[in-house]
């Protein structure tokens, strides 16, 4: 039967007030949230994640308008962005209850959320960007304006199509007041006597709350099952943001691991942000920060498997957030609810003890000088494959506190000098190091004089590394006077020879080079391993 209750229709579910307590209401207790209590944050955080994020996101005009234009369509989609983040960066992601979130956040962000940690390149965003701030945010920040232009499409297909969302959550609203004023009214009842307009308010109040709790139901429902229909589709949008979301994670791990100084922190400060940049604007650093980023890996993990390291190493202590070198006592504290905060805050602020390897003093290493060809022939890949090669070579010298030189060439008017002494050098003077590129013919013997002119000027015990794609004979006198220099100054050349499209041109080095690697033979990394080896 329906009734008419001040202008709205209303069907009665109970006449009786014992109808009412034999019903799921017979013995209701209200314990909802206040509507001005509930959050569209579908993750929670902690007050450090807050701080990060709010530094993070200050001033960045883009999210700013991508959120003030979604807003009127989704109030919750702010949130969504840093839910994201939340995602992305934290080392145990927790869930918000879904009773304390908006219907809004439950129907939407938390499905979408779904979706981001089911798909097949989130594992690869979290091992990027858990602990780290800038993929993290970065990542999240293309997530959010990706989502953001398909949000008139992905509004309807998650059931929100004109303002279901805003009707579910009034109604929601209006089922939590009449459960509430029913729960008073019970109460009520069970305090006092027999009072026949109480019991009839009661049952008047029971009618409403089912009527309201069931018109909620069902919204929520119809919105479910649309997603669920939508599924497919729901997934392939939100798929290509995840994916768009990895590319960007790894554009920063690339460029902030082949130029920064602390590739593990990729905190937001002055230099990160500059270097993002800088590099970003030029595609020749970008293809060079790809090689690069990889050869200091290479480099690290042949610290870490001994290349420099013989007996008598030791161990010492630092602080850091890498969980493969942290000490057993602090992994101690994952296994009580009491500590493990504690234990994320040491990780995130990277605190945690870990061990830190104590590098012996090696004695008889001289200086490193890297002759790096720059004809017209070497651009594209393998002149950011060269350039690469000799950054990674400065950074062993640096480790070492060697001192570093680069001579650019090209024909025999072309050469350009970069000096790198320990300590006396700067991320711009690597840059614009990296940024040079001369272009014209091939000339050796102008790189091999400026080689041995600057053993006069204090490279002593010099080696060189010698890396060209092409081909210069050299004269037989000129050849014999380098010879006795090699003996007199005992040094040797390592050369690289680029010649992977055109193999067999290696007699252009033999005459000079006690080592050739050929990339026509050898596999890159590999040989960047054996540089590594070799000069460690």
């Amino acid at each position: 039967m329906i009734i008419k209750n001040g202008g709205i229709s209303l069907k009665r579910y109970f006449r009786t007030i014992q109808s009412v307590l034999d019903s799921r209401w017979g013995n209701f207790q209200y314990a909802g949230i206040p509507a001005a209590q509930k959050t569209d944050r579908v993750l929670q955080s902690s007050k450090l994640e807050d701080c990060i994020y709010h530094d993070l996101s200050r001033d960045d005009e883009n999210l700013e308008a991508i959120q003030q234009e979604a807003a009127p369509k989704l109030h919750s989609f702010p949130a969504l962005s840093r839910d994201i983040f939340q995602s992305f960066y934290s080392l145990f992601p927790k869930r918000t209850d879904t009773d304390s979130l908006t219907a809004e956040a439950q129907k939407f962000n938390a499905k979408l959320l779904d979706h981001v940690t089911e798909d097949a390149d989130y594992p690869t965003i979290k091992s990027i960007c858990e602990g780290r701030e800038l993929p993290a945010y970065e990542a999240a920040s293309e997530f959010t304006s990706r989502i953001s232009a398909q949000l008139d499409d992905l509004l309807p297909e998650l059931g929100g199509k004109d303002g279901t969302l805003k009707t579910l959550e009034k109604l929601q609203a209006a089922r939590n007041q009449a459960q509430q004023k029913l729960a008073e009214l019970l109460e009520q009842m069970r305090d006092s006597a027999q009072n026949p307009t109480l019991e009839q308010a009661v049952i008047d109040a029971a009618n409403q709350a089912e009527s309201k709790t069931q018109q909620a139901e069902a919204v929520a429902k119809m919105v479910d099952v649309i997603a669920a229909q939508n599924k497919a589709v729901i997934r392939q949008s939100v798929s290509a943001a995840v994916d768009a979301a990895a590319e960007k994670a790894k554009e920063v791990q690339i460029i902030l691991g082949a130029w920064g100084d602390d590739a593990g922190t990729m905190e937001k400060n002055a230099v990160n942000t500059e270097l993002l940049q800088k590099v970003r604007q030029n595609p020749a650093l970008l293809e060079i920060s790809k090689h690069l980023g990889r050869f200091r890996e290479i480099f690290a993990q042949g610290k870490r498997n001994g290349y420099a390291y013989g007996r008598g190493e030791t161990y010492a202590l630092e602080l850091g957030n890498d969980l493969s070198r942290a000490i057993g006592s602090e992994f101690a504290m994952l296994a009580s609810p009491q500590t493990l905060p504690l234990f994320v805050k040491k990780y995130q602020q990277r605190r945690l003890k870990q061990y830190r390897r104590r590098e012996p003093v090696h004695k008889g290493m001289g200086d490193i000088i890297c002759c790096l060809d720059e004809s017209g022939s070497t651009r594209g890949d393998a002149a950011a494959w060269g350039k690469a090669v000799a950054l990674m070579l400065l950074d062993i010298a640096t480790e070492n506190r060697r001192k570093f030189a680069l001579i650019h060439f090209a024909g025999s008017s072309e050469c350009k000098l970069d000096v790198f002494l320990p300590g006396q050098y700067s991320m711009q003077d690597k840059l614009n190091a990296a940024e040079t590129f001369l272009d014209g013919g091939t000339n050796f013997k102008r790189p091999l004089d400026e080689a041995i002119q600057l053993m006069d000027a204090g490279f002593e015990n010099a080696d060189i590394v010698f890396l060209t794609d092409g081909l210069c004979e050299l004269p037989e006198d000129y050849l014999e006077t380098l010879r006795k220099e090699q003996a007199a100054r005992k040094f040797t050349v390592t050369g690289i020879l680029l010649d992977a499209g055109t193999p067999g041109m290696d007699f252009s080095l033999t005459p000079f080079c006690q080592k050739i690697y050929r990339t026509s033979e050898l596999a890159g990394d590999e040989i960047v391993r054996g540089l590594v080896t070799q000069r460690m």
